[in-house]
């Protein structure tokens, strides 16, 4: 009790006690839901819980709550602590608790908060937005009581050995996304955090060797500051940016090592840009060009040949209405379940 007190002095500074106050209260008539995860984080889960939590179901409201931090080591426990105590207070207050998560210790934190609301009637969804889930380790005895979510039918497959049954659900695209009216020639885009799974050395390559070939050409790259030949490291973009490169780029370019279900492959396809991308995510929809990991000179061929038609078409089923249509059933299917065994 002392050593909680003590902590509770350390790690609630004033400007942090906006989790606790910053969000609407659920009103009385409607249904809420509470997304936990990154939601000031840049990133594609971070956009993801903000398209949801924006545009919640009919008869639902929801929440954020803020779980981790792009701070130091202190931040980051800091977030994890105050959103383990708010959820600790307040999970009676919400229909259910929907958990965000990636792989590694995003995974291991989500767990860990999952446990503080064994006790509480809120029911639960556990969502796995990553592609590198260690599959070697079951986690199917501590997912038991919550509702398993992931990004496609062959994620549920892959990982029905680590964490049991599963429910693919579709990521939404940023309904604020239309439809680019000109390309410009030779510029090319590659959307992504600074990690090498994401493939921008590879990427910064393939652009290199493709000015040495005498195709002028020039690649425009978030998550990294660091300046390269014929690339513009643009570090971190607004939305507003995002959404003009994507409508202006001649294609994305997305070279990463794996990924769950990519949101700036989806962002592109309502930009109406084409997209290359890496043979090793899964899904990928007919009108993305595939090449194979890491082989320049595929990459080289995907380039010249990349898909340009049906790209409206396959983005469709992502749109918010039938995306927050499915999360209703979803939610709803949820709740009447856990009524009928009370």
């Amino acid at each position: 009790m002392y050593g909680e007190t003590v902590l509770d002095f350390i790690l609630t500074p004033i400007h942090y006690l906006h989790k606790a106050i910053d969000r609407l209260l659920c009103t009385a008539t409607m249904r809420c839901v509470l997304h936990v995860g990154p939601v000031d984080t840049p990133g594609g889960m971070s956009k993801v819980i903000q398209i949801l939590a924006d545009n919640p179901p009919d008869g639902w409201t929801a929440e954020t709550l803020d779980s981790h931090s792009t701070g130091n080591v202190f931040a980051k426990i800091r977030a994890w602590y105050m959103a383990r105590k708010f959820i600790k207070n307040n999970a009676k207050k919400y229909d259910i608790i929907h958990f965000h998560s990636a792989a590694d210790f995003s995974f291991r934190r989500k767990l860990n908060l999952l446990k503080n609301i064994a006790n509480s009637k809120s029911s639960t969804v556990f969502h796995i937005h990553s592609g590198a889930l260690n599959r070697t380790k079951s986690y199917s005895k501590k997912l038991a009581n919550t509702n398993v979510v992931t990004l496609s039918q062959t994620w549920a497959e892959n990982y029905q050995l680590a964490i049991g049954s599963s429910t693919p659900m579709i990521n939404p695209v940023d309904p604020k996304i239309t439809p680019g009216t000109r390309r410009i020639e030779g510029q090319f885009l590659l959307l992504g955090r600074p990690d090498p799974v994401k493939g921008h050395r590879f990427a910064i390559d393939l652009i290199t060797k493709m000015n040495k070939n005498g195709r002028e050409c020039q690649l425009f790259a978030t998550g990294i500051d660091e300046e390269f030949a014929h690339t513009n490291s643009l570090g971190w973009i607004e939305d507003e940016e995002k959404i003009e490169l994507l409508q202006t780029s001649q294609a994305l370019l997305v070279p990463s090592k794996f990924e769950g279900q990519p949101l700036v492959i989806l962002e592109a396809m309502a930009a109406d840009c084409p997209v290359v991308a890496s043979s090793n995510i899964p899904d990928l929809p007919d009108c993305v060009t595939s090449a194979e990991f890491e082989n320049q000179k595929d990459w080289l061929r995907a380039v010249d040949e990349v898909k340009t038609a049906g790209l409206s078409n396959a983005v469709e089923p992502h749109r918010i209405d039938n995306v927050r249509a499915s999360w209703k059933r979803f939610y709803e299917t949820i709740i009447d379940s856990k009524a009928s065994t009370e």
